[in-house]
C-alpha cells in the first residue's frame, strides 16, 4: 500500500513536466504557423494580408492620435526584360535581393511587405512626405548601386516609387493605396528610378 502511495507522488512531477512541455511545443507551433501564414514565400518579407492588418491598426491610431503616416508602392521599372533576357530565375533572386535591401533600410516600427508580382509596398508610421522622400530615395540609391550578378551577368536594378500620406479627411485606406498608385504612376511616367509624392506629383 505504501508503494501505491508513493509511485504516484514520484509520477506526477514528471507527467505534469510533459504535460507543460507539450502545451509549450504546441503552442510555438502554433505559433510558427501563425508567422508563416503572415510571410511571403519567394521573399522571406511579409505579404499583404498582413500589411493590410497592420495598415488598418495604423489608420485608426492616425485618427485617434491625428498622426500622420505615409503609404508607399515600389514597383520595377524593366522587371519584364530581366525576366525574358536572364531567365524566371534571375527575376526571382532580383525580387529577393531588393527585398533585402528595403528590409535592410527601414525603422523596426515601419512595415514592409510584396503587394503582388513584382510591387512591394511600404508603411511608414509618423512619416511625412519629406522623411518618406528621404527614407525611400537612400533605398532607391541602394538599389542602384548595388551591382546586383546573376550566372555570370550583371543586371541592372531600375524601381519608381508611389508616396501618399495620410490626411485627416481621408476616409479609408483605399483612398491613400489610389493616390500611392496615381504617384507610382507618374514617377514611370518621368522616367523611373525616381520617388513621386501624391500631393505634388512633382519629386518632393
Amino acid at each position: 500500500m505504501l508503494l501505491a502511495v508513493i509511485i504516484p507522488l514520484l509520477l506526477a512531477p514528471i507527467s505534469l513536466y510533459n504535460n507543460f512541455s507539450l502545451v509549450h511545443r504546441l503552442d510555438s507551433a502554433e505559433e510558427q504557423l501563425r508567422m508563416l501564414s503572415h510571410m511571403d514565400e519567394l521573399t522571406g518579407v511579409f505579404n499583404r494580408r498582413y500589411f493590410f492588418e497592420q495598415a488598418s491598426r495604423e489608420l485608426e491610431r492616425a485618427k485617434r492620435h491625428k498622426n500622420q503616416f505615409s503609404v508607399a508602392i515600389l514597383d520595377f521599372d524593366n522587371f519584364k526584360d530581366i525576366n525574358d533576357v536572364y531567365s524566371h530565375l534571375a527575376g526571382d533572386a532580383v525580387l529577393k535581393h531588393v527585398a533585402q535591401i528595403c528590409v535592410a533600410g527601414l525603422r523596426q516600427m515601419d512595415t514592409f511587405a510584396r503587394y503582388g508580382g513584382d510591387e512591394f509596398i511600404f508603411l511608414l508610421p509618423d512619416t511625412n512626405a519629406q522623411q518618406a522622400k528621404e527614407c525611400l530615395d537612400r533605398i532607391l540609391e541602394q538599389i542602384g548601386a548595388s551591382g546586383f550578378q546573376f550566372a555570370g551577368h550583371n543586371i541592372s536594378i531600375r524601381v519608381s516609387v508611389g508616396v501618399s500620406v495620410f490626411r485627416g479627411n481621408m476616409s479609408d485606406f483605399n483612398a491613400l493605396m489610389r493616390e500611392a498608385d496615381f504617384a507610382l504612376y507618374a514617377a514611370k511616367h518621368q522616367g523611373g528610378m525616381r520617388v513621386i509624392a501624391h500631393r505634388t506629383l512633382t519629386e518632393v
